[in-house]
């Protein structure tokens, strides 16, 4: 498992860090299509377990929600009420033709686009343009990939206290804790690294957005895991082998660009 792990990340980590360093177009298309490929993974789970999803639905209103985000239009601000007009009117259609779960799944339509389409298209927002090398978007991107690395390996070593036991016994005090202390040790070492490039950003700063990290990336990924586990599979998909689907790897990551958004706001 950790081989496989590994030989993911090789392929995969270069290729967002690379893409997110030169931003513009190139990364607006390439992180609309992993927010869509998402939609996609979500959509097949809740069919798997009994509700009537509509992809078409669930990809189109991702992907709409991403354009309106990577554009800046003003129309932001009509997201929601677009998204719940649009889920609702499907599920009067479907409950006229005899669809007994038509509220139940608006809900997971919403869910859905909101989850992965809201939270995913901050990462846009962060996205300064063609080679203006997104720095503080690739400060988020390594952070919570450090805290996830640090929370798997010591958790997987040290171990023993689970935080979740029910939703997930492998998530433990010690994983927790790891990936807390090699978020702030990171934090701080970026922030260094960084500081010439990030005006605002200092060490300590850089540390305090690594600490903060590691609950947001913990949190992430029990919210998957309980969407994972109330649908009834064990991955969202197989597509990155040792991972499981792009969702297993966005779970922590969704969150992050929300609270590293509101972090660069206030600094």
């Amino acid at each position: 498992m950790f081989k496989q792990r590994a030989l993911t990340a090789l392929v995969i980590v270069p290729l967002v860090l690379i893409l997110g360093y030169f931003g513009g177009v190139p990364f607006d298309l390439f992180w609309a299509a992993v927010l869509a490929f998402g939609g996609f993974e979500f959509t097949r789970m809740a069919r798997g377990a009994g509700f009537r999803l509509s992809y078409i639905l669930t990809i189109g209103l991702i992907l709409l929600v991403s354009l309106i985000r990577a554009l800046g239009l003003f129309a932001d601000i009509l997201i929601f009420p677009l998204l719940l007009f649009v889920s609702l009117a499907y599920g009067l259609w479907q409950f006229e033709n005899g669809e007994e779960k038509a509220l139940w799944n608006v809900i997971l339509h919403v869910l859905a686009v909101s989850y992965i389409g809201v939270l995913g298209s901050f990462a846009l927002v962060m996205n300064e343009g063609w080679l203006n090398g997104n720095w503080y978007l690739l400060l988020t991107i390594a952070l919570i990939w450090l805290v996830d690395a640090g929370a798997y390996l010591i958790g997987s070593r040290f171990g023993k206290r689970a935080l979740l036991p029910c939703l997930s016994p492998n998530k433990t005090l010690e994983g927790f804790l790891g990936g807390t202390a090699i978020g702030i040790l990171g934090g701080f070492l970026l922030g260094w690294l960084l500081k010439e490039h990030l005006i605002y950003m200092t060490p300590w700063k850089g540390a305090l957005l690594g600490g903060i990290m590691s609950p947001v990336a913990f949190l992430g990924d029990a919210m998957m895991s309980l969407f994972k586990r109330t649908l009834k599979v064990k991955d969202t998909g197989k597509l990155l082998p040792g991972h499981g689907g792009i969702l297993d790897r966005l779970d922590s990551m969704l969150w992050a660009f929300v609270v590293a958004s509101i972090f660069r706001y206030f600094l």
